[in-house]
């Protein structure tokens, strides 16, 4: 059974007298570690721009912080203090989205969809960017962020993945996608809670005679680009989904792969077709009115073949 963020600080934490927490309105996700080692934790209330600089002061100081915010605000509002006080200065900061990734706070409005967070965190030179699929993924993406030296971002997602398989027979490692399903047709490729939709888009493609392989890019820097050229050799169309705009997410770090190897497969990309999803609704009616559901996978396909 994976551990949550919470768990998995404080066994860290336990590990490594390193490791702290500074929280931007997100204490609940620092509550173990502040009690037993309460000179670990700080809360700096809403204000991202000073998480990011507190946790830089604590990364000068020769600590590992997990500074964490609200995905949206954690990216956007204090985006410039990643780029130069953990980017440039080499940080060995790990920025965690704790909640609102992608459109999951549907009902919130725009304003609460982290459609930028992939394209933002890929642009900062030296971050690795995790984009964990489930519960499973975001531990595993927790501690090996935690052994990488240099700034990360971690977008946490929950849940569990429904692959037929008991997470004992799962691996992770950084910078490789995990295959979840292989197939001859068509290659699917996505990240954070899109691969859910992907697992269901297989199996009704498996329906209609398709044989599709699945890629649980986990991390999108650095990208995986074995995986994505064997995919693209292997099979007759790529298609990428992601919770977030298809310019400079997944979608474009696998065309940018595709196009600088010279490989001819077509590529699909599903996400948010440079508009917001303005929308105030239920988290699926916003991925099915947007097209970042399985039915638009399936779809997509369909309409290549």
């Amino acid at each position: 059974m994976a551990k949550s963020f919470p768990e998995v600080i404080l066994e860290l934490a336990h590990g490594d007298a390193r490791i702290c927490g500074v929280s931007c309105d997100c204490w609940g996700f620092l509550g173990p570690l502040a009690a037993e080692f309460p000179e670990r934790a700080v809360e700096v209330g809403i204000a991202e721009q000073n998480l990011i600089g507190v946790a830089a002061g604590l990364a000068a100081r020769g600590k590992i912080p997990f500074a964490i915010g609200m995905n949206p605000f954690v990216t956007m509002r204090c985006f410039e203090h990643i780029r130069t006080d953990l980017g440039y200065g080499g940080r060995n900061v790990k920025v965690v989205g704790g909640y609102s990734g992608g459109v999951m706070y549907a009902g919130w409005g725009c304003t609460h969809h982290a459609m930028e967070e992939i394209a933002l965190m890929r642009l900062v030179p030296g971050m690795t960017v995790f984009f964990p699929a489930d519960a499973f993924d975001t531990e595993q993406a927790v501690r090996a962020a935690a052994r990488i030296e240099g700034p990360c971002y971690i977008s946490l997602t929950g849940g569990t993945l429904e692959t037929g398989q008991p997470e004992s027979d799962r691996a992770f490692e950084a910078g490789k996608a995990s295959l979840l399903r292989d197939g001859r047709d068509v290659a699917l490729i996505g990240t954070g809670p899109a691969v859910q939709e992907l697992l269901k888009a297989a199996r009704l493609l498996a329906a209609k005679g398709i044989s599709a392989r699945i890629l649980n890019m986990h991390t999108v820097k650095p990208l995986d680009r074995e995986a994505v050229l064997r995919a693209a050799a292997e099979t007759d169309l790529i298609v990428t989904l992601e919770e977030h705009t298809v310019i400079g997410g997944l979608g474009g770090a696998v065309a940018e792969t595709l196009a600088e190897a010279g490989v001819p497969t077509p590529l699909r990309r599903l996400g948010l077709q440079d508009a917001f999803a303005c929308m105030v609704g239920s988290y699926e009616d916003v991925k099915a009115r947007f097209g970042l559901d399985a039915a638009a996978v399936v779809k997509t396909v369909a309409e290549q073949k």
